[in-house]
């Protein structure tokens, strides 16, 4: 009997001590608590280390009861649409970025065809006028783009051109173009992401070229025009995508060709552009990418002028122009991008026979 009050009386003296130890722990200021928990609570209640303690209605501490659900997770979102790798269809993607772009062209017989390239004449050449042969041209673009608003960006670019004609120049005649060079019809433009996903992007560009080169020296078109278009993005694997684009440029104005008895004609004409452009990420690194591109561009001319093999105005219409475009892009992981390619005119009817272009791309 004594035995069993003595440990009683034992039992109550240590259910005694670990209670005032509990209290005193309780009562003691209690550190910030750095876990994983913690840091989800601290998330979800606000900024900044936030202790799990609080106090209770009689002025003691104890813990408190953390939240057993945080919330739904967040969507993921989708990623953006890879890099373009096109070199000339008109990339869908938006985004802040600039452009330095260089071409150099060769022979292109018709150049002043629907004033598409620079500026037709007013009036039949005279008999003492040199009949050109064909042109070569090269054209540096300095652009940029600005994206305010996830779905709209502006661009803006800036072409400087030099060209160097060639003519048969017969028994007292002279050309009437010489080897010249300056800025070019600046462009600018809108373009607004109709269609967003994790592998499409349908985007509509809206551009306009004003009259800043002297279209009398051939460095413009010397009118105005507007540039619809309808571009395409489509990632079809992990390497392989298709770009493309679909439009119309629409003069605004031009040159009128007058040559009686005939009635004026207008040697300006809307020009429809449509392209698919394939490529396939040949080589993936950790901090860049290698894609070679294929590039079928085709042009359609609803009519207009242009001058023919006799030095006279000819019709323009229905004139179809289809290129093949073959080079590769080289990507790198902090925005860059050199590409380098080779155009050719496959069709009898030509803007150029052969065109080397490289362009230097930085996206921000």
């Amino acid at each position: 009997m004594r035995a069993a009050k003595g440990f009683f009386i034992w039992l109550v003296v240590l259910v005694g001590l670990v209670s005032a130890a509990g209290a005193q722990q309780l009562n003691a200021p209690q550190p910030a608590v750095n876990t994983a928990a913690n840091e989800r609570v601290s998330t979800e209640w606000g900024p900044g280390p936030m202790s799990l303690w609080s106090n209770t209605p009689d002025g003691q501490q104890a813990p408190k009861k953390a939240k057993a659900e945080i919330g739904p997770p967040k969507p993921i979102k989708p990623r953006q649409i890879d890099p373009s790798m096109v070199g000339y269809i008109d990339d869908a993607s938006l985004g802040n970025e600039v452009r330095i772009r260089f071409d150099a062209g060769f022979d292109d017989p018709r150049p002043d065809r629907a004033e598409y390239f620079y500026q037709g004449n007013s009036s039949p050449n005279p008999g003492t006028s040199a009949t050109q042969r064909t042109l070569n041209f090269q054209q540096l673009y300095l652009s940029g783009e600005y994206a305010p608003f996830k779905r709209l960006s502006v661009f803006a670019m800036v072409p400087f051109r030099w060209i160097q004609p060639f003519f048969i120049v017969a028994p007292g005649t002279t050309p009437n173009l010489g080897d010249d060079g300056g800025i070019s019809d600046v462009q600018a433009g809108l373009k607004f992401a109709a269609l967003t996903t994790e592998k499409t992007q349908v985007t509509l560009q809206l551009r306009s070229y004003f009259p800043t080169g002297d279209g009398q020296k051939g460095l413009g078109t010397g009118h105005y025009s507007i540039e619809p278009m309808v571009l395409l993005y489509q990632k079809l694997n992990d390497r392989t995508a298709l770009e493309g684009e679909a439009g119309d440029t629409h003069p605004i104005g031009g040159m009128t060709y007058v040559n009686p008895p005939a009635p004026p004609q207008q040697w300006s004409a809307d020009v429809a552009m449509y392209g698919l452009g394939p490529s396939y990420e040949l080589i993936t690194r950790g901090n860049y990418s290698f894609a070679p591109v294929l590039e079928l561009v085709a042009w359609h001319v609803f009519g207009g002028l242009q001058t023919g093999s006799n030095n006279q105005a000819q019709s323009a219409a229905g004139i179809n122009v289809f290129n093949a475009k073959l080079g590769g892009r080289l990507n790198f992981d902090h925005g860059s991008s050199i590409y380098a390619g080779y155009g050719r005119g496959i069709t009898s009817d030509i803007w150029y026979r052969n065109l080397f272009r490289v362009e230097y791309r930085r996206s921000f």
